[in-house]
């Protein structure tokens, strides 16, 4: 069984809760055995309300994040990949080609070593540099004597993270270049229906998906004090990667259906002239008629939208934007409860 396919056999599911489950777990039992609660009752209990600045629970919620993000980064990378590959067979029908042959494109959809040592290491410059820019900043974030059990997770997971979020968005981009440009090979583009295209719209909303998962987790900062300009800066740039994310494998299909629907209008406006100029020496009443079913045909062909989404593609984006709120309230609730039970 070559690496491929074992890749493909992989559930993104399970592997997220996998990692996320396993580094949770060990977190947990590793506070409970340094006896970690105590000190954390005494600086005022679990309010997820409380905005803190420094503490064992402030290095405590940033390491539960962390926890959650590196069991989530490489599940939806996995996701996506795999995601773009089932799209390519999809759309054999639309393709023109065999079962081999659509076979042969899916595995075309694949990373480059280089593309991914270059984003790991961008990722993992910006990893070195986060503490250094997050308030309060330590005066000598990477020493470890001064690294606290909590923020050992921080110091440890931090680089792996941001190697993840720069592989995320490097699948996502080179999984959708490489559908953007599979649209040169459908067999035709029927402006009258465009539903054989939706595979394209549906990998868009997976890859925005993937990018709204990222901002969800990461909102859970949102309740620590000094995180808010951070927060907020990565969910603005993540509604616009997501936007992009949405638009970058239609992109093709796009550029289709624009050139279809351009000759059609010239083909049609051909005829309307034509019909015009026949009008004069020939009996007008049926050329009219005929002039009438132009023109209205004319206007069905203007109306198609140039890309191939619909009310419901924009009500799911929509939707899935508000996920980070939802996880940012959940979170809340689940550390008041938590709280409540332990202390």
């Amino acid at each position: 069984m070559t690496l491929r396919k074992r890749i493909d056999r992989i559930s993104p599911f399970w592997l997220g809760i996998g990692i996320g489950g396993t580094c949770l777990v060990i977190l947990l039992v590793t506070e409970t055995v340094l006896g970690r609660w105590d000190p954390l009752a005494s600086e005022g209990g679990f309010d997820p309300l409380a905005r803190v600045s420094s503490g064992i629970l402030r290095d405590l919620r940033l390491a539960i994040v962390h926890c959650l993000l590196i069991g989530y980064l490489p599940a939806a990378f996995l996701h996506v990949l795999q995601s773009g590959r089932r799209t390519v067979l999809v759309l054999q029908g639309a393709l023109d080609c065999t079962r081999e042959e659509c076979e042969a494109l899916a595995a075309s959809v694949r990373l480059s070593r280089r593309g991914l040592l270059i984003t790991g290491l961008i990722g993992l410059a910006l990893a070195f540099i986060t503490p250094y820019i997050v308030p309060p900043v330590p005066p000598t974030p990477w020493r470890p004597s001064t690294w606290s059990p909590e923020v050992v997770w921080h110091r440890i997971l931090s680089p792996a993270v941001n190697v993840w979020v720069w592989w995320l968005v490097y699948v996502v981009v080179a999984v959708s270049l490489r559908l953007s440009r599979l649209a040169r090979k459908l067999s035709r583009i029927d402006l009258l229906d465009l539903s054989p295209l939706s595979p394209f719209t549906r990998q868009g909303l997976t890859n925005a998906l993937a990018v709204i998962g990222l901002l969800s987790i990461s909102s859970l900062m949102l309740l620590e004090t000094g995180l808010g300009r951070i927060v907020a800066g990565m969910g603005g740039a993540t509604l616009v990667v997501a936007t992009l994310a949405l638009l970058a494998p239609v992109g093709g299909v796009h550029q289709r259906i624009r050139l279809a629907k351009q000759a059609e209008l010239d083909r049609v406006n051909g005829s309307i002239a034509k019909q015009r100029s026949a009008m004069e020496y020939q009996d007008a009443r049926r050329r009219s008629g005929e002039m009438a079913d132009l023109v209205a045909y004319r206007g069905l062909i203007e109306s198609v939208s140039e890309w191939p989404f619909t009310t419901s593609t924009y009500a799911r984006l929509f939707l899935y934007m508000l996920i980070p709120v939802a996880s940012w309230l959940l979170g809340a609730v689940a550390e008041e409860v938590v709280g409540r039970a332990l202390f």
